[in-house]
C-alpha cells in the first residue's frame, strides 16, 4: 500500500488545497455586477461575495494570489501578506503569519476590506472568524494551470483591474502556447519531480506540476499513481527508468539511487500556480532538454 504521510512543511502552502481537499471541477467567477456600484463575484467555494466597490485594502493569505495582484498592478492595495511571500518588493508589507490559521489580531489591525484565502477544509476557523468580524473574504484554489486564469479574473474583478487580468491571462496563454510549440519538436524526456521529504514525495497525475511537465515535453514517470502526490520508496525510483530527476533544492535527493539520471535543481517556482508560470515552464523546459529556448 502506498504511504500517504504528511508533505514537507515547506510545501504545504503551495499544495495544501489540492493534497488535502482534492482537486475540484472548474468554477467560473460570476462577472455580473448586481446592484449599481457594487461588485459581485462567486469564489472557488461557490459563495457569492458582494463588495460596495473595488477592494482597496487587501490581505492575501495565498502566495500565488499575492503574486497575481502584483502582476495586475494592484500591489498598492496589498496591506497584508504571509510569511511565505519572501519577494523583495513585498518586504515592506506587514505579515499576518501563515496562510492557514493566520494571526487574526494582525488581520483586524490592518483594517482590510477584503481577505484572499485558501478554499478548502484544512482551516475552517479562519473563514468562520472573518464572518464573525464582518470582514469580506474571497476563496481561491491554485491547483491547476486553468486556476491561474480564474484567480486573475476573480482578483481583477474584486480590485477593479479587470482589463489587466484579461491582458495577463492572454499573455500567459500565448507564452505557454509558444513553449508547447517549440518543445513539441524535441524528444520527450522521462522525468520525476521530487518535492522533498523522507521518504521523498513525488508529483503524480492530474497535478499542476504534471500538467506543466507534459506541456514542455516531459513524461512524468509517476504519472500512473492513483493519488495526486505520494511518498515513494527508493526501490520505485530505481525501477522507473528516469532520465531527469527534478528537485527544488540541493540535498533533498540521493542521486546514487538513479545513477544514470541527471539531477537538476529547479527551485520552487514551479510548485505554486501563479503569474510567473511562463518563465517557470521555460526554465523547466531548458533543464529537461539541455538547451536555451529563448
Amino acid at each position: 500500500m502506498r504511504r500517504r504521510s504528511a508533505l514537507p512543511a515547506s510545501l504545504c502552502l503551495g499544495l495544501t488545497a489540492c493534497v488535502v481537499a482534492g482537486c475540484e471541477t472548474e468554477r467560473s467567477p460570476d462577472a455580473d455586477g448586481g446592484l449599481p456600484g457594487r461588485i459581485r463575484v462567486v469564489d472557488a467555494t461557490g459563495v457569492e461575495l458582494s463588495l460596495p466597490g473595488p477592494a482597496r485594502r487587501v490581505i492575501s493569505l495565498v502566495p500565488s494570489a499575492t503574486a497575481t495582484l502584483r502582476a495586475l498592478g494592484a500591489e498598492g492595495a496589498l496591506v497584508g501578506r504571509t510569511d511565505y511571500d519572501p519577494q523583495e518588493w513585498a518586504a515592506s508589507i506587514p505579515s499576518v503569519g501563515g496562510g492557514l490559521e493566520p494571526n487574526l489580531e494582525a488581520i483586524v489591525a490592518l483594517e482590510p476590506d477584503l481577505v484572499i484565502r485558501f478554499a478548502g477544509q484544512q482551516d475552517p476557523r479562519t473563514p468562520a472568524r472573518l464572518d464573525e468580524l464582518g470582514i469580506p473574504h474571497l476563496a481561491v484554489r491554485p491547483d491547476r494551470v486553468e486556476d491561474i486564469y480564474m484567480i486573475a479574473r476573480l482578483l481583477g474583478r474584486a480590485t477593479g483591474y479587470e482589463a489587466a487580468a484579461d491582458s495577463l491571462s492572454a499573455a500567459i496563454r500565448e507564452g505557454l502556447r509558444e513553449l508547447s510549440e517549440i518543445t513539441s519538436a524535441l524528444p520527450r524526456v522521462r522525468v520525476a519531480y521530487l518535492l522533498g521529504g523522507s521518504p521523498p514525495w513525488v508529483s503524480g497525475p492530474g497535478t499542476y506540476i504534471d500538467e506543466v511537465l507534459s506541456l514542455v515535453g516531459g513524461d512524468n514517470v509517476f504519472g500512473d499513481l492513483d493519488v495526486l502526490y505520494s511518498a515513494v520508496s527508493p526501490e520505485e525510483l530505481v525501477t522507473r527508468e528516469i532520465e531527469v530527476v527534478l528537485v527544488p533544492t540541493e540535498g533533498v535527493y540521493d542521486g546514487s539511487l538513479t545513477p544514470t539520471a541527471r539531477v537538476e535543481v529547479i527551485g520552487e517556482a514551479l510548485e505554486i500556480p501563479g503569474p510567473d508560470i511562463v518563465e517557470a515552464a521555460r526554465h523547466l523546459a531548458e533543464l529537461l532538454h539541455g538547451r536555451s529556448l529563448r
